[in-house]
């Protein structure tokens, strides 16, 4: 019955975006690549021996999975890559493209879609990341006796009620995959509450923490530094992947700062590019002096860059001095510290971290971070790290020691997959 209705949910969900496509560009290329319509371009007739597909959702899944293609691409495996989403298939396209044989778009959840896929990949083993669960493509895959391994997976509170309401239909779902990895203990316990075989599941540890620890190439920083028009001196507050409703106390709390610090400069990059054009008009209306990254503007300093490119944020959070994570002072359920913290800078989020609740706990735990409620918290914070940078620094080095002592995910996920093989 789940089934049925899934499918129904589908092709109704299909029935209503075609209309919408040909009025909004964004949908009308969703359906385009998703449809599968690029697949014989991205992907080569021959992709070698025992191909492997490996699947991330979006950017923070493409960019925790670069360590493990690393690691496989240096035992020449043949690896075809797929994304869901335009940013994740962008950045995909920017990091991976001498490394794997092709990138493309993850198809529809349509059997049709999902079978002419398989013809052409022809893959020996599918490898999905972190929490695509996908019903029709998973059967599609059971049916052709391929191993289909779940890795770096995560099941937040909210996700698992969602489950719990459909848990026979889930058991089923979940039960079809080969291998179940997960981040923490809590993600296996929670995934066997809702039917997933105790034998399939194993606690991996987590793959983000994994990211090569970046370096600068002798003088990249300094260019970096010439080209956003930082002087010497001059403090960088960068404000990764912020959502709407949080830019508005970021700018209020720059503002208070200005007044006694006015060496200190704000990046803030927007999560959505379409919030670029956005965040300009709010900037304006707070009477900052701004330029954004892509529109170089060289008369005199400035008080805001907007971060308006793609897959940047992570090298721009090398330049920090203090680093915000946004999605958390809001209930977005936070992103990634673990960027920020592998160039050892001092992080602060707001309460609402519960997509990276782990990793929230190990870095207070360990005190690598700082959790704030509110804005009067949040400005407190930043004028103690301005006023005692040694404290700040301090966090800093913790957050990068955490990162090195819980390395070795993605080791244990390639020899897993070449177990495959």
């Amino acid at each position: 019955m789940y089934s049925s209705v899934y499918n129904v949910l589908v092709w109704t969900g299909l029935s209503c975006g075609f209309p919408l496509a040909l009025f909004k560009p964004k949908i009308k290329h969703y359906f385009k690549y998703r449809l599968g319509s690029t697949l014989d371009k991205a992907c080569p007739r021959t992709l070698g021996s025992k191909p492997v597909w490996i699947q991330a959702l979006s950017v923070g899944e493409v960019l925790s999975v670069l360590p493990l293609i690393t690691l496989l691409k240096t035992h020449n495996l043949s690896i075809f890559f797929t994304a869901s989403t335009l940013t994740g298939h962008t950045i995909a396209s920017q990091k991976l493209k001498h490394m794997v044989k092709g990138i493309g778009y993850f198809p529809l959840d349509l059997a049709p879609i999902i079978n002419r896929y398989l013809y052409r990949i022809k893959p020996h083993v599918v490898v999905l990341v972190e929490t695509d669960i996908w019903p029709n493509f998973l059967h599609c895959i059971k049916r052709y006796s391929i191993p289909c391994l779940l890795i770096n997976a995560r099941i937040s509170h909210k996700s698992y009620k969602r489950y719990r309401l459909i848990r026979p239909f889930f058991k089923k779902i979940i039960n079809l995959f080969d291998f179940i990895g997960t981040q923490r203990a809590e993600d296996a316990e929670r995934l066997k509450s809702l039917g997933a075989s105790s034998s399939k599941l194993k606690v991996m540890g987590n793959m983000k923490f994994d990211c090569l620890i970046p370096k600068f190439k002798k003088g990249e920083q300094m260019a970096l530094h010439k080209q956003l028009g930082f002087s010497s001196g001059q403090k960088i507050w960068v404000a990764g992947s912020t959502h709407k409703g949080e830019d508005e106390i970021i700018f209020s709390v720059l503002k208070h700062l200005l007044k006694a610090h006015p060496e200190i400069c704000l990046i803030i990059a927007p999560r959505h590019p379409e919030r670029f054009d956005e965040v300009e008009k709010l900037t304006r209306k707070w009477d900052f002096k701004l330029k954004r990254r892509t529109k170089p503007n060289k008369n005199g300093t400035c008080e805001v860059i907007i971060l308006d490119t793609i897959g940047e944020l992570a090298t721009i959070y090398g330049l920090a001095d203090f680093v915000f994570i946004g999605g958390s002072l809001i209930p977005i359920g936070g992103h990634n510290p673990l960027e920020a913290a592998s160039w050892g800078r001092p992080i602060a989020f707001g309460p609402y971290m519960f997509n990276f609740s782990e990793i929230k706990k190990l870095m207070l735990e360990n005190e690598a971070a700082i959790s704030v409620n509110n804005e009067n918290e949040l400005t407190k914070v930043m004028e103690d790290w301005l006023n005692f940078p040694e404290e700040a620094k301090a966090i800093g080095n913790r957050a990068l020691g955490l990162v090195k002592a819980h390395q070795g995910a993605t080791d244990r996920y390639f020899k897993l997959i070449k177990k495959y093989l």
